[in-house]
């Protein structure tokens, strides 16, 4: 009897340490449970929920499954493992849990919002918004539900309705980050940045961890001070934010200004002038420090004032080893950089033309066509294009150069070739990106890159068919 108290108290103390986010603390106490009982399946379950939050996608699944054939009418571990399934991209197999729950129970408060994201996930943003006004209708409105319901508003392009939910959530809970953050994306989208840029500070305390904590600069005079400012984030953003440096070393000459950023952009940005290049991971003294991506708040940047006039050029003396051909030059990126595995990997696949049909482009008669990521191309593309070393964005920039349009996806080299007033086609999900607005031709940041929107979700199809068209009637850029 005694034991049994033992591992009651020891249940509930790892509920309430998962409570309060300690996880490591709370999978300790689980251990304890199941070291007295290995069939407590309770706790195996909040074991798993706990490895979840963690990351370590292993040790969740073992601990779900083994929970779930303890007791297989658990409604909960289902709706749970789901998520776990989501997480690691087997859309199709936590769409068929949760709809196993739902039949058992069409009330399951959890099992529609967890259904709501998966629908999220595999791009069905109506069937999405449907599970979780209902998740809303059962269970009331929450900050999560709220955060949930907004994002699949944004990826659909229901603005207005974004943003409604979001400021509905905060009004629920006025300093949660993650509403915080989402309400941001939204806006941006709206072109809305002055509402924008102080939400978008909370990536901070939702989706991303900084790695200087120093007193931030806030846009005062520097005098003789040192600002650091560092990458975040991809490497586009890097290229995107270069455009500020002129601006801040104009305006503050007597101050050192620092720039941490991958080694892949030294060669590349040393045409700053007066702008100390730095490792990523440096960390150097300095009297202040900011990320790049909270300059256009500091800097008060609207569409009203943002400056796009090209910024970088190629440096000289690194003209790449091209044939001589009076055929046009066209630079390719077929596929985005990789984020991750599992459902972090989505967004880049989702972002990325498949070769076979981006192989499609690269057969118009009379163009060489010049591949601008480095690796070897797919099997669908060799032959087709071109493939040039690269070692950094300064060999990329050169490539860039002698383009007569480049042609890419929602990656790095579109941020380079914009940034060079290049003209780039651009092949943009239909769901955009915070910074190329809703439904704008051109990206307000680069004015020489046209966007080739999808007209639905998923469909690169009909992009690329009057890509083509437009490609084979174009005689000179």
């Amino acid at each position: 009897m005694a034991l049994k108290a033992v591992v009651k108290a020891d249940f509930a103390a790892g509920n309430r340490l998962a409570a309060a986010g300690d996880y490591a603390g709370a999978i300790a106490v689980f251990d304890r449970c199941l070291a007295i009982d290995a069939r407590d399946w309770q706790a195996l379950a909040n074991r798993a929920n706990a490895h979840l939050q963690l990351g370590d996608s292993a040790r969740a699944l073992d601990d779900y499954l083994a929970a779930a054939a303890l007791n297989p009418a658990s409604l909960n571990i289902k709706s749970n493992l789901a998520v776990l399934l989501k997480e690691l991209g087997e859309l199709e197999l936590a769409s068929g849990l949760l709809q196993e729950v739902l039949a058992a129970d069409p009330d399951h408060v959890d099992a529609w919002s967890n259904l709501g994201i998966v629908r999220q996930h595999q791009l069905h943003y109506q069937e999405a918004i449907a599970c979780l006004l209902k998740a809303i209708e059962l269970g009331g409105a929450t900050a999560a539900r709220c955060n949930n319901l907004g994002n699949v508003c944004t990826s659909a392009l229901l603005l207005d309705d974004a943003v409604s939910v979001l400021q509905g959530g905060l009004e629920l809970a006025p300093d949660d980050a993650n509403l915080q953050f989402s309400l941001s994306i939204a806006l941006l989208l709206a072109g809305r940045y002055a509402e924008a840029w102080p939400l978008y500070e909370a990536r901070w305390r939702s989706i991303l961890q900084a790695r200087h904590d120093g007193p931030r600069w806030r846009g005062e005079a520097l005098g003789r001070r040192t600002l650091l400012l560092w990458s975040e984030q991809g490497l586009g953003d890097s290229l995107q934010m270069a455009r500020f440096l002129p601006r801040i070393r104009a305006e503050h000459p007597d101050a050192e200004l620092l720039l941490a950023c991958p080694a892949t952009f030294h060669r590349l940005f040393a045409q700053f002038d007066g702008v100390k290049l730095l490792e990523a991971d440096a960390a150097p003294a300095y009297d202040c420090q900011l990320p790049l991506m909270s300059l256009p708040g500091v800097l008060g940047v609207t569409l009203d004032n943002l400056p796009t006039k090209a910024y970088l050029q190629s440096r000289a003396g690194l003209e790449p080893n091209l044939p001589d051909s009076p055929r046009l030059k066209v630079g390719v990126v077929w596929e985005s950089g990789r984020w991750g595995v599992g459902i972090a990997d989505a967004w880049r696949q989702h972002k990325s033309v498949p070769p076979a049909l981006f192989a499609d482009i690269c057969r118009v008669p009379g163009v060489d066509f010049i591949a601008l990521q480095p690796g070897a191309a797919p099997a669908e593309l060799q032959g087709l294009v071109k493939q040039p070393a690269i070692a950094d964005f300064a060999d990329t920039a050169a490539l860039v150069e002698e383009m007569d349009l480049v042609i890419c996806v929602d990656t790095a080299i579109l941020h380079l070739a914009g940034a060079m007033g290049k003209p780039v086609w651009a092949l943009l999900r239909a769901e955009s990106a915070p910074f190329f607005l809703a439904d704008a031709p051109s990206a307000p940041w680069y004015p020489s890159v046209r966007l080739w929107r999808q007209p639905l979700p998923g469909a690169w199809q009909p992009v690329v068919k009057g890509l083509i068209a437009a490609l084979r009637q174009q005689p000179a850029f």
